[in-house]
């Protein structure tokens, strides 16, 4: 039962992150700051109150109308603050489930400091791939002003988890750091430092490779941005995983829109989506892909 409120307390700051994604997607396609000023409404221009911004319940509770002009409010927003929310309680249990996760953040050291700023990094990425996402579909565009910075924090980041394992062998933080984990009988053993190369060099090179013998055609530069960004914070071999997973579901999706009529072969299909996806479900259950896959050949 206590972790029931543990889980519920973690969705609704997810669900909060959320409204704040939507703020971040509106605002930056109309190049407004999103980081100042009360929410408004997009139609009528009036301020919102507290009680009309309560992430999913305001959007039933006004029934889905402006409570001013009473225009219909778009489902993005329940549907982003319940994702954020639900991919939040994910990235939660997926720590809570090592069974040394909450003893270790019960003594303050520095190894329990920094499992938990990873586990922040992990809310952290999440929430850019979700607003990399929405953006991507509504407006056939990477969001740089988010990519650019969450690449080099990431990078940042990983270099700094990488020292502190180099240094002090036998951390617990290794568990949580990849999630295929060091070593399968498939991929082998990759040291941390060799796996993140590898992790952006596979990333990167078949995007890179794409845009330029397209000519930006078949892929954008955008593309790119966010393969460097999945391959530093999965590294290898998760991001090749997310990759295969993401060209595969891509091009499900693609056959289903073109036998329902909604797109040609010739139709622009947004990529970042499948990319974002396919990385949150290798960052939650990468290990357990893996696992079953191999029960199963």
């Amino acid at each position: 039962m206590p972790f029931f409120w543990s889980y519920l307390f973690v969705f609704l700051i997810g669900s909060i992150i959320g409204s704040f994604l939507n703020v971040v997607v509106l605002r930056s396609e109309k190049n407004e700051n999103y980081l100042r000023g009360r929410s408004y409404c997009p139609y009528c221009q009036k301020t919102l109150s507290w009680w009309q911004l309560i992430p999913v319940f305001s959007f039933f509770i006004l029934k889905r109308k402006c409570y001013y002009c009473k225009h219909k409010i778009s489902w993005q927003y329940p549907i982003v603050e319940s994702l954020t929310g639900l991919v939040f309680v994910l990235i939660f249990w997926r720590f809570t489930r090592f069974p040394f996760f909450l003893p270790l953040l019960n003594n303050f050291t520095l190894e329990s400091v920094l499992i938990l700023l990873n586990l922040i990094f992990w809310f952290y990425w999440a929430s850019v791939l979700i607003v990399i996402a929405v953006y991507d579909l509504r407006n056939y565009l990477i969001l740089g002003e988010i990519i650019f910075p969450a690449i080099f924090i990431s990078f940042i980041w990983k270099i700094i988890q990488g020292l502190y394992l180099y240094f002090f062998q036998g951390s617990f933080l290794t568990f949580v750091n990849q999630p295929l984990g060091e070593s399968s009988f498939f991929f082998g053993y990759w040291g941390y430092f060799p796996s993140l190369f590898y992790g952006i060099l596979v990333g990167v090179a078949p995007f890179l490779l794409l845009v330029l013998f397209s000519r930006e055609r078949a892929m954008g530069w955008g593309d790119v941005l966010l393969a460097l960004f999945l391959g530093i914070i999965l590294s290898w071999p998760a991001v090749l995983v997310a990759l295969i997973l993401s060209f595969l579901l891509g091009g499900l999706i693609s056959l289903i829109l073109i036998k329902l009529k909604k797109k040609t072969f010739k139709s622009y299909l947004p990529f970042a989506p499948f990319l974002c996806f396919s990385g949150l479900v290798v960052l939650l259950f990468g290990d357990i892909i893996l696992k079953t896959y191999f029960l199963l050949i």
